[in-house]
């Protein structure tokens, strides 16, 4: 099928919300909302290559330019003509899938422009996922100081390598919040896919104020977009270097010493608060909470896994990189 992913920008300001243990609904929208003022919608649309060679497995970011430049509202719009050869993500990056040739598309208001992509028979092997952990952080005590490491090759292709990696991570809270990284990054790369682990590994009445969020992240111009947001929370990633990480990838957690521990009555468990450094962030962390629970209907196995409760800190705007330094996308 093919992957069409609606890119929408009204205005340039970015709004960013947290969740919160007993969400009400968001407030109804103005029906008569005023336009922005600025320019026109997109005249014309210019990608930085027409054409383009990959390997199997092979990746790249094709990139826009857009007449005029402050067009007030952007919608763009990419397709790949043979996603058996080539998909393209809603950021424009583009995978070899099998030998053969595709044409990559953009489109926006009235205008278009496309990419012949050609995928040669080489293979880039994806190698084995391999994921470990350093550290102890206390399932029902809060411990001053505790921190932990989760350390992964690359991210999972598929619903059945997440599980697979949930079974080796997920018992315990710093495995929770890798995995909510890695599917983060999974929903940027694949919709479908990735909102199918987010489901495994986000409480339920949480779950579509996330993929709302991750929408806004991903779904943006060329201003607002920000393709890197989960590299921002790998070690070695910062602005001045296009959020490129240490391989293999680490995220480094530690307990929040400001929230601490609570007692969750809605979901009969204890609510663990930690955070996520990240150079990201002039804090140099971000929250997030995770649990185990038994209540019926929610993800992780009836208590087996921990889930994530709150994942606010992940999707809140990180620093804008450097416009010297080129994101190069993660395996």
């Amino acid at each position: 099928m093919m992957m069409m992913a609606m890119l929408a920008v009204t205005c340039v300001m970015t709004l960013a919300a947290c969740e919160n243990n007993n969400p009400e609904p968001d407030p109804i929208p103005n029906p008569t909302p005023e336009k922005p003022g600025g320019g026109s919608t997109i005249k014309a649309i210019h990608l930085n290559k027409t054409s383009l060679e990959l390997a199997i497995n092979g990746r790249e970011a094709l990139t826009t330019t857009v007449e005029p430049a402050n067009a007030s509202v952007q919608i763009l719009t990419w397709s790949s003509s043979n996603e058996k050869v080539a998909k393209v993500s809603t950021t424009g990056e583009v995978r070899g899938v099998a030998s053969g040739k595709a044409t990559i598309t953009v489109r926006g208001g009235g205008a278009s422009a496309s990419c012949t992509v050609t995928v040669s028979g080489q293979e880039i092997p994806v190698g084995d996922l391999k994921v470990s952990m350093t550290g102890t952080i206390n399932h029902t005590q809060y411990t001053e100081g505790q921190s932990a490491t989760v350390t992964f090759s690359r991210f999972p292709k598929s619903v059945e390598e997440f599980k697979m990696v949930r079974e080796q991570i997920g018992t315990e809270p710093q495995g929770a919040v890798a995995l909510q990284v890695m599917a983060y990054e999974m929903f940027r790369q694949d919709r479908k896919l990735g909102e199918q682990v987010l489901r495994l590994n986000t409480t339920t009445t949480n779950i579509s104020m996330v993929l709302n969020r991750l929408k806004s992240i991903f779904d943006g111009d060329a201003q607002s977009n920000r393709p890197y947001q989960m590299a921002a929370f790998l070690k070695g990633a910062t602005p001045e270097n296009g959020y490129n990480p240490e391989k293999p990838y680490t995220v480094e957690i530690i307990v929040d010493k400001g929230r601490k521990y609570e007692n969750y009555n809605t979901y009969q468990t204890t609510l663990i608060h930690l955070m996520v450094l990240t150079k990201g962030d002039d804090g140099g962390k971000r929250h997030i909470s995770v649990m185990q629970t038994q209540k019926p209907g929610q993800p992780g196995e009836d208590g087996t896994y921990y889930i994530v409760n709150q994942s606010d800190g992940l999707h809140l705007r990180v620093k804008d990189k450097a416009f010297k330094a080129p994101f190069n996308g993660l395996d």
